[in-house]
């Protein structure tokens, strides 16, 4: 009896190790999978020296940290960033004036690596371009010039090189305020939710014009019915976006710091202001200028950010039946200028850039009520203006 109680004792204990080891091993693997994935996205910048840029920043959920995982200065006011679905295009403006105009660079990003390789620099045939959008296929760069008040169409190459543009179309007209609207700026070009319809808002103009849009026509754009809807002067249409089903469309008002709904009659091609929503308090006599407008994925909640003298991101509750707005929350940005703002993939946070204190920061979401809480996340970034969140 004696001889066989140490083999079994032997068997036992080895046992017992191998399965406490597995434990052990499981235990570790599912608190690595626990581990919340970073968030990523591109955000551009105003530049003012050969070493600044735009950045691919890193946001840690479990520590609530950010990092700038790399930087791209090969290029000067890349204010605007955007990538294709697939993540390895890269499109940015270089928002300059002068003789020579502005343009829109095309890199290629690995995604292994972090790093980026510029391929081409292509006019946007006018000044300060400030707004970029890519067409549904992904085959056309459309570029807005604020500066100018003209847009221009760049074809995407196969092997991510940008083309001379092909299509340019010019607006005409003034309005009420003699300092910011004595000609057109465009200032965002928004596809509707059905991908054949173009909405350019037009800040000197005061209205928002619409051109269908065909990739197989040799000028992609063509004016379309109604070719544009005017809103109230003096307001400066600015950034617009549009619920799932394409009939309300919620417009930043950026000189008036509101937010305008406008009804979408798909059937009649016909476009009414149903209301606008004062973004400041009654009797506000300080500076205004409203800036960006989301809407959360699930279409419940809208947010925009408000500059001039408020500094803050406002909150509204939709209404899922009639559109209308319900404001929630007003919450200070936590520093000067929030020109743009995102929400995560994930509807959980929340990140603002206030362009003039050089900073983005970060806010906990709630997915529920919409409401938004400021985290100590923090990052000093040179003139933040934009972000492109990446899906990963």
């Amino acid at each position: 009896m004696k001889s066989l109680l140490s083999p079994l004792l032997l068997i036992a204990m080895c046992t017992t190790f191998s399965c406490h080891s597995s434990s052990t091993q499981e235990a570790s693997q599912s608190n690595t999978d626990s581990l919340a994935a970073p968030i990523t996205f591109w955000l551009g910048t105003y530049t003012s020296q050969p070493s600044e840029g735009f950045h691919l920043i890193s946001f840690q959920q479990e520590t609530s940290t950010f990092d700038s995982v790399l930087m791209e200065s090969d290029i000067n006011n890349p204010s605007f960033v955007i990538s294709n679905k697939p993540g390895d295009l890269v499109f940015a403006v270089q928002e300059e004036g002068g003789e020579d105009g502005g343009s829109v660079c095309s890199f290629r990003f690995d995604q292994t690596a972090n790093t980026l390789k510029k391929l081409s620099t292509s006019s946007t045939i006018g000044s300060g371009p400030c707004y970029i959008t890519l067409s549904p296929n992904e085959k056309f760069i459309f570029a807005g010039n604020y500066g100018s008040g003209d847009l221009a169409v760049l074809p995407i190459q196969a092997d991510g090189t940008l083309g001379d543009a092909i299509q340019t179309i010019s607006h005409a007209g003034s309005s009420v305020n003699e300092d910011r609207q004595a000609s057109p700026h465009v200032h965002s070009l928004v596809f509707h939710p059905n991908g054949k319809q173009l909405f350019v808002a037009d800040l000197g103009t005061d209205k928002v014009y619409i051109y269908d849009f065909d990739p197989s026509r040799e000028q992609p754009l063509s004016t379309s019915i109604p070719s544009h809807f005017t809103v109230k002067a003096g307001s400066g249409p600015r950034h617009l976006v549009f619920n799932q089903a394409g009939d309300k469309i919620y417009l930043v008002h950026e000189m008036t710091s509101e937010v305008g709904l406008y009804d979408y009659n798909l059937e009649e091609d016909k476009i009414t202001h149903l209301d606008s929503y004062a973004l400041t308090p009654k009797g506000f006599a300080g500076d205004k200028g409203a800036a960006e407008i989301k809407i959360s994925d699930d279409g419940q909640f809208l947010y925009t950010s408000n500059r001039g003298d408020s500094n803050e991101i406002i909150v509204f509750k939709i209404n899922p039946q009639t559109g209308t707005l319900d404001k929630i929350q007003a919450i200070s940005s936590g520093g000067q200028t929030p020109r743009n703002f995102a929400l995560s993939p994930d509807g959980n946070f929340l990140f603002v850039g206030n362009q003039n204190s050089d900073q983005i920061l970060a806010y906990e979401r709630n997915p529920q009520s919409g409401i938004i809480k400021k985290t100590n996340a923090k990052l000093a970034i040179h003139r933040p203006v934009y972000f492109f969140m990446l899906d990963k």
